[in-house]
């Protein structure tokens, strides 16, 4: 190997390195990059924390759910991977969904069933965002993979308010956090400790 294929392997092996650090991040446009959390999954051969999985739906349920869907996530998917198939049913039977038509063409309600979605918090996008001052709260079925960072994203996210530093403005309604893109974000803290 040459001079120049060093070189070249020198410059991928820095450039690559560089953009999994937090010094690298464009904070206007990205926001900081977050820490490479030890999260057992990202291992080779990781697996899930099936008890995590377990605790992250409840905090969903609990704090997220009131602002946030989880429109391609359906009650069969809880089974087997947090919840056991009653578990999961009965969470299910929890809510009312319209279904039909019926034999006269009329819709109906009745309770939720294992292949019904997890229910949106908001009938439509209006609603959503009259209801959190014209922002719209994400998705979050798939939202580690649309975000860099993944789930270390979003535990810094969720993790990383604080005031904002001398110099920068935030509006009013607005909170600050160096992992948004550019650090003004509508949705206020809502983990804290000891309280879900």
């Amino acid at each position: 190997m040459g001079a120049l294929g060093a070189t070249a392997i020198g410059s991928g092996v820095l450039l690559f390195n560089l953009n999994r650090t937090a010094a690298y991040a464009n904070m206007e446009a990205e926001g900081l990059h977050p820490a490479d959390y030890p999260f057992p999954q990202k291992k080779m051969l990781g697996t899930f924390d099936h008890a995590s999985i377990r605790r992250g739906f409840q905090v969903f349920k609990e704090v997220c759910a009131a602002c946030h869907s989880l429109d391609l996530v359906y009650w069969r998917n809880l089974v087997g991977v947090a919840y056991s198939d009653e578990e999961a049913r009965a969470m299910a039977e929890e809510y009312e969904y319209t279904d039909g038509p019926d034999d006269q063409g009329e819709m109906f309600e009745r309770t939720g069933k294992l292949t019904d979605p997890i229910p949106r918090p908001y009938a439509n996008e209006e609603a959503a965002r009259a209801a959190n001052a014209g922002a719209l709260p994400p998705d979050l079925s798939l939202i580690t993979k649309a975000r860099h960072g993944g789930v270390d994203y979003i535990y810094a996210l969720l993790t990383g308010y604080t005031d904002a530093p001398a110099g920068v403005d935030i509006k009013e309604g607005l909170n600050y956090n160096p992992y948004f893109p550019g650090g003004s974000i509508a949705m206020a803290q809502n983990i804290f400790d000891g309280v879900v």
